[in-house]
């Protein structure tokens, strides 16, 4: 018999018989990847050098790597075996051998065993050293110490490996990790495994302009099972791209900033509909810095595992680059709760309008630290964003170095460079390092983005060519009934009368002046109506066109009411009560309360405009007051320039003389914006009085 391959023990004294049975381990396995933590003079580590593909020394002794054979499969990593296991958490490694014998103590060897299961590979072994000291004097910490306490309690626990301790001292126990007995099947229990709904919810704003939302939805959405969104009254097209992207969009009637809290919660409520596992929340100028779905599963499943509620990942907070992150004044120190274990009762304390409130539920309340997954924040990676931040925080109240001037100032700066690897494919650029800016140039920028963040969102427009008695009257009802907060108002003087156009400047009434050449003012009139309106849309700075005529009055509400039933797909008019001076159209109402603005029986009007409201939405209508969004106008060319004659090409029109069969160019404008998906719709709770011919007749 061939004795070559027997450990005789009584070479080694009985103590380190353990080597030449790993070596022999070693060859046998073959494993591509080997780590040791505790090296001492890498006896045994040399040795597993030609049967390894990589092999990795960790020890806290810088000496030991004087010992270790060099080799380019040879890595010596001078530190503590829990900063590597962090380190591994960043730069993942699957683990085909661990040899542990570094800190021989109970609790040390736990952790270890611990932090390093993630990383061993489907059935890679796991080793322990000193775990079966033969006699009492070796329980002491410079010999084998309570290791094999240790081993006792990992024994315990079956559902992730099997374990065995070979009963000679000082003892090796030898660990399998294994869901299965057969490593060839091991492929399918792992993705028949348990996998965990997840679902996103994020507050939105206007992030198309900014260049937050492709980004955001282009990395999030394969890592989610569904992605639930509250836009809070975005104007800038954010609301329509995200119909595109997900069926849980929230719309939010007007920028509500400080009620952020209630937001969540309405979004919270919104996501448990869906009877998801968990909760993941970012916001819309944030990805992770990982785009492997099977990760953020791994960090479910470590919720479980450590039972608790909710995990901890650290913010990385890219400034005025994509590449170089801000370290100094506090921008480094964000941890916050983003991946939420769903639990009973799960809500939002009574929330209460402000900023930086706790912005998860009180249910989460054992957590856990993560730094396998961290979280690149964007928000103050442009000018612009920085802008935008500091503008709304000044505007919202917000003052001093830490709430407000840090957003800007970089007297403290020190930045760092993000690893490429820390970013999704595709994120990475290669940039040189921003320079600090002096406090007067950081304050020029921000002074220079104040008219974009502070823009109107909505132009309401009225044409006006003859009649200050008209003038006045609709301007105040305007203003009487509308919320003008991010709101514009003007008049078109569309070929008005010097009386007009002196009392609008006299008075700095908000106003163009539009002028149709003499050929053009001998057309009918109704062209030259047409033209002004194309005109005011071109002057508009509001994301949406709201147009009026100068003969109406109006009720409270009537234009939120309008803009609650914009859906995305639609324009939407107020129901007219109109005078009766002429035939109503379709939805509209006979119903006289005056037909002049010196008549007008406002108190009567109101409370019959009440009575009649109906939270109600049908298709089709009359044609002003009108809310478009200006895409969508400019986007079929608006009206054309005047009545249509029936038969002819809506996109290249006849205009109609009077007398002439024709389609009116409101309908012309609705035909177009079909054709395009735009549906035009009446709002039942969207009040306005129609006097008819107003101003024509005066």
């Amino acid at each position: 018999m061939d004795n070559k391959h027997l450990i005789d023990l009584s070479k080694h004294n009985g103590l380190i018989w353990h080597e030449d049975f790993i070596v022999h381990l070693a060859s046998i396995v073959r494993p591509k990847v080997y780590v040791e933590l505790g090296l001492y003079k890498c006896a045994l580590f040399n040795r597993i050098i030609p049967y390894a593909d990589k092999l990795i020394g960790v020890d806290v002794n810088p000496d030991a790597q004087n010992y270790m054979q060099k080799s380019d499969k040879t890595y010596f990593f001078n530190t503590t075996t829990e900063d590597f296991a962090k380190q591994l958490e960043n730069e993942p490694l699957q683990i085909d051998m661990l040899f542990i014998d570094a800190n021989h103590a109970r609790e040390a060897v736990l952790q270890d065993f611990r932090s390093y299961l993630p990383f061993v590979a489907p059935h890679g072994l796991i080793l322990l050293h000193d775990v079966h000291p033969g006699q009492q004097y070796l329980i002491q910490p410079e010999w084998c110490g309570t290791a094999y306490l240790a081993a006792e309690e990992l024994s315990k626990h079956r559902d992730e490996y099997e374990m065995m301790t070979i009963p000679v001292s000082p003892g090796l126990s030898i660990c399998r990790k294994r869901k299965t007995q057969l490593s060839w099947k091991e492929e399918e229990i792992r993705k028949s495994s348990k996998q965990y709904k997840i679902v996103c919810i994020c507050q939105i704003y206007n992030e198309l302009i900014k260049g937050n939302l492709e980004r955001f939805v282009k990395y999030i959405n394969p890592l989610v099972d569904a992605l639930v969104v509250y836009d809070d009254g975005s104007t800038d097209g954010s609301y329509e791209y995200m119909l595109t992207q997900t069926p849980y969009v929230i719309r939010g009637s007007k920028n509500d900033f400080v009620n952020e809290m209630s937001h969540k919660q309405i979004l919270l409520e919104e996501a448990l509909k869906l009877s998801p596992d968990f909760i993941l929340w970012l916001d819309a100028d944030e990805v992770l810095t990982t785009d492997d779905k099977e990760k953020i599963q791994s960090l479910c499943a470590l919720c479980d595992e450590k039972d608790v509620d909710g995990l901890v990942f650290h913010e990385l907070n890219l400034w005025r680059s994509n590449t170089w992150r801000r370290i100094d004044s506090l921008y480094d120190s964000g941890w916050f709760v983003r991946l939420w274990r769903v639990t009973p009762n799960m809500q939002f304390e009574k929330p209460r309008p402000g900023l930086h409130q706790r912005p998860y539920p009180p249910s989460i309340r054992r957590l856990y630290w993560s730094d396998s997954v961290k979280v690149l924040h964007y928000g103050f990676s442009s000018k612009q964003r920085l802008a935008h931040k500091y503008l709304v925080y000044q505007a919202h109240g917000q003052k001093g170095y830490e709430m407000l001037d840090r957003l800007i100032s970089e007297e403290q700066l020190v930045l760092e460079k993000v690893p490429q690897e820390l970013f999704p494919q595709g994120l990475w650029v290669e940039e040189a390092k921003p320079e600090p800016l002096t406090w007067e140039e950081s304050l020029a920028y921000v002074e220079s983005y104040r008219e974009e963040v502070f823009k109107p969102a909505f132009s309401i427009i009225c044409l006006i060519y003859k009649s200050i008695g008209w003038l006045k009257f609709v301007y105040e009802q305007v203003h009487k009934y509308t919320d003008m907060k991010d709101k514009e108002f003007f008049f078109v003087a569309n070929d008005a009368t010097d009386e007009v156009l002196s009392y609008l400047r006299e008075n700095n009434i908000p106003h163009y002046e539009f002028n149709n050449t003499k050929e053009q003012q001998a057309e009918w009139y109704v062209n030259n109506v047409y033209r002004a309106y194309n005109f005011s849309a071109t002057k508009a700075k509001g994301d949406f066109l709201i147009f009026i005529n100068s003969d109406m009055a109006f009720s409270p509400e009537w234009f939120d009411n309008l803009l609650i039933t914009y859906n995305g797909k639609n324009c939407v008019c107020s129901r007219l009560v109109e005078s009766g001076k002429l035939p109503s159209g379709l939805y509209g109402i006979e119903n006289d309360f005056g037909r002049t603005y010196d008549t007008y029986q406002e108190e009567n009007f109101q409370k019959y405009a009440l009575s009649i409201k109906e939270s109600k939405v049908e298709n089709g209508g009359l044609f002003m007051p009108l809310l478009i969004r200006k895409e969508h106008f400019e986007m079929v060319g608006g009206y054309p320039e005047g009545q249509v004659l029936i038969g002819s090409d809506i996109y290249n029109p006849v205009i109609a003389k009077p007398g002439e069969a024709c389609v009116s160019g409101d309908t012309v404008l609705m035909q177009k914006l079909r054709e395009v998906g735009i549906m035009h719709q009446t709002a039942f709770n969207s009040i306005v009085y129609h006097f008819q011919w107003g101003e024509k007749d005066s």
